[in-house]
C-alpha cells in the first residue's frame, strides 16, 4: 500500500481521526462525482447522451456494490443514507400483530427508531438482545428470546461508540436455524473490514456510503436478498417504482428491487460511491486495508492504554476492533476531551453516539472516539496521544 500516494490523494489539512463517522473522501472520489456535473454541462441531464451515460457509469456502480459484499446486482439499492436503508426494511416487511423483533440492545438509534416506529404501528413486541461485558451480544440469551412469533432480529456489526465487531455470522446461523429475516446494520464497518452477504446470511445490510468506505454525503446501500424481495412492500409510490393504470386509477409496485425506487437518484453521489469502491482495489484492496486499519488500530490502542487515567471501554484485545476506539479519562469529560483535540487540529468526536445501551452496559457518559484508517499514520497517533498525555498532565499538576 502506497501511503505516500494515498495521502497525496486525501489533502486533510489536520489530523482527522473521526472516521466512524464520516471520512474525508479522497479527490478521485471527489472527482467522479463532479464528473456528474461536468457532463450534464456539456450535454444537458436529460439528453440522449448524458442520459447513456448515466445509466452506463450507475449500472457498473451497482456491479461494483454488489462484487465489493459478494451480492448479486439485483440486489443492490442505493439509498440517501444507512437509516433509509432500515426504514426501508421496516415499512417494507409485512408484520402481524403480536410479533416480536429482536433487537440489538446497543445500536445506534437509526437501528432502533424504524422498528420502534412498527412496532406501534402493528402491534409489535421489541426484545433488546442484551450485552454482556466486555462489550458483546449475549447470543445465548439471544436463541431464548426466539419464539413462534418472532419476526426479524436486526443487530448492528459494530456499535459506534466502541468499533468491537459483533459475531454476525453466528446470528445469521441463528436466524437461518429458525427462519427468521435477518438485517446487519454495517454503516460502521463498511470499508473498514470484509464483508460477505452470503457469509453473513443476512436477508438485509445497510451501510452509509460517507465512513470507512470514503464515499460522498448522502449516500448508502441497502442490499436486499433476492427471494426477500418478493415479500417486501414498496416504498414510496413513484415514477420509478412501479407502474400506473392511469383508466383503472391503480398504481401496482415493481415486484423486483425496484419496487423500493423513490424518485429521482442522488446520481453525482452515486458516481462517487462507485469511483470510492474502485478506489479500494486500485490502492490493494480490501485485504490490504483492513491489515493496514488493524495495526493502526493494534498501535493506537497500546498507545492509549500506558496513558495515565485512560480506560479504553471494551475488550482489552484491538483485534476485535474495525479502527475504532472509544475510551474515557479520569476528571474529565469526553466532550472536554473532544474539544481540546479539536483545538489542537485533531478531528474526533466525544459524547454517548445514540447508544445508550452501551453507555448503560459500562456506566459512562459517553466515549471519547477515535477512529483510523488506512491513510493515517503511526505519526499523527503518536501527537494524538502526546496531546492526551498533556491534557492529562494539566489535570494532575504536572509539567
Amino acid at each position: 500500500m502506497d501511503i505516500k500516494k494515498i495521502r497525496e490523494d486525501t489533502p486533510c489539512g489536520n489530523i482527522y481521526m473521526n472516521h466512524a463517522s464520516t471520512s474525508v473522501p479522497p479527490l478521485p472520489v471527489t472527482e467522479a462525482a463532479q464528473e456528474y456535473y461536468r457532463m450534464i454541462m456539456k450535454y444537458g441531464a436529460t439528453s440522449r447522451q448524458a442520459e447513456e451515460m448515466t445509466a452506463c457509469i450507475c449500472g457498473r456502480a451497482v456491479q461494483n456494490m454488489a462484487e465489493f459484499i459478494h451480492a448479486d446486482a439485483e440486489e443492490i439499492m442505493f439509498v440517501p443514507n444507512g437509516t433509509v436503508g432500515i426504514d426501508m426494511a421496516a415499512r417494507g416487511l409485512r408484520f402481524k400483530k403480536g410479533q416480536n423483533i429482536l433487537l440489538d440492545s446497543m445500536s445506534f438509534v437509526s437501528n432502533a427508531a424504524p422498528w420502534i416506529e412498527a412496532a406501534g404501528l402493528y402491534g409489535l413486541e421489541i426484545r433488546y438482545i442484551p450485552a454482556v461485558l466486555p462489550g458483546y451480544l449475549d447470543l445465548e440469551e439471544l436463541e431464548h428470546l426466539i419464539d413462534e412469533n418472532t419476526a426479524l432480529i436486526s443487530v448492528t456489526h459494530a456499535a459506534n461508540s466502541l468499533g468491537v465487531l459483533q459475531e454476525v455470522e453466528k446470528i445469521g446461523e441463528l436466524a437461518q436455524k429458525y427462519g427468521i429475516p435477518y438485517l446487519v446494520d454495517v454503516a460502521g464497518t463498511m470499508g473498514a473490514v470484509s464483508l460477505d452477504v452470503k457469509k453473513i446470511g443476512c436477508d438485509f445490510l445497510t451501510a452509509s456510503g460517507r465512513k470507512y468506505l470514503r464515499g460522498p454525503s448522502g449516500t448508502g446501500i441497502l442490499y436486499v436478498k433476492k427471494e426477500m424481495t418478493e415479500k417486501l412492500k414498496g416504498y414510496v409510490p413513484a415514477w420509478n417504482s412501479g407502474n400506473w393504470d392511469y383508466q383503472r386509477n391503480e398504481f401496482t409496485f415493481h415486484g423486483d428491487i425496484r419496487k423500493l425506487e423513490f424518485g429521482e437518484k442522488n446520481f453525482p453521489g452515486i458516481f462517487g460511491l462507485s469511483k470510492a469502491v474502485e478506489y479500494i482495489g486500485e490502492i490493494g484492496g480490501m485485504q490490504d486495508v483492513e491489515a493496514r486499519i488493524r495495526k493502526l488500530t493494534c498501535y493506537l490502542f497500546e498507545k492509549l492504554k500506558v496513558i495515565k487515567g485512560v480506560r479504553i471501554i471494551g475488550p482489552e484485545d484491538a483485534s476485535c476492533r474495525c479502527g475504532t476506539l472509544g475510551f474515557v479519562m479520569e476528571g474529565k469529560m469526553c466532550g472536554e476531551i473532544a474539544a481540546y483535540l479539536n483545538q489542537n487540529g485533531v478531528g474526533m468526536m466525544g459524547h454517548h453516539f445514540f447508544c445508550p445501551g452501551v453507555t448503560e452496559l459500562f456506566g459512562i457518559e459517553g466515549t471519547a472516539r477515535l477512529s483510523v484508517h488506512y491513510w493515517n499514520t503511526e505519526e499523527e497517533i503518536d501527537l494524538v496521544t502526546e496531546l492526551l498525555e498533556n491534557m492529562q498532565g494539566e489535570s494532575y499538576g504536572e509539567t
